[in-house]
């Protein structure tokens, strides 16, 4: 459903907007939680920003770190180092010498890992 800045609302609309019933949006604007317009004394309106400014409210940021653990994520080489606390050269000489995970190459000069590699090498 789009919306404009200042298109006028029914209560109808904006609880179909809003995701609610009426009695619920009959609740938020007696505790002052939602603007509206008082059209006249049986009639209330509500303009499109004043629902979004609503709805901007109720948002909360997450605390939950990203999710990194998908199985078959390829990781980039900058990746590596944060996860692995090493440099370039010694995830070169480690893979190398076998005691690293190899490399996946994805275009002529870019390479990247496994996600899941790279867990289970730390985890070694």
């Amino acid at each position: 459903m789009g919306i404009c800045l200042y298109q006028r609302f029914s209560q109808a609309e904006a609880a179909l907007f809003l995701h609610c019933t009426i009695e619920a949006l009959t609740e938020l604007q007696k505790q002052h939680k939602i603007e509206y317009i008082q059209v006249n004394e049986d009639l209330t309106e509500f303009f499109g920003f004043q629902l979004l400014e609503y709805l901007a409210q109720q948002i909360q940021p997450s605390n939950e770190p990203p999710q990194l653990n998908t199985p078959d994520k390829i990781i980039c080489v900058k990746e590596v180092q944060r996860l692995t606390d090493l440099s370039r050269t010694t995830i070169w000489r480690l893979e190398r010498a076998g005691k690293f995970p190899a490399r996946i190459p994805l275009t002529g000069s870019r390479i990247g890992w496994r996600y899941n590699d790279i867990q289970e090498w730390i985890k070694k």
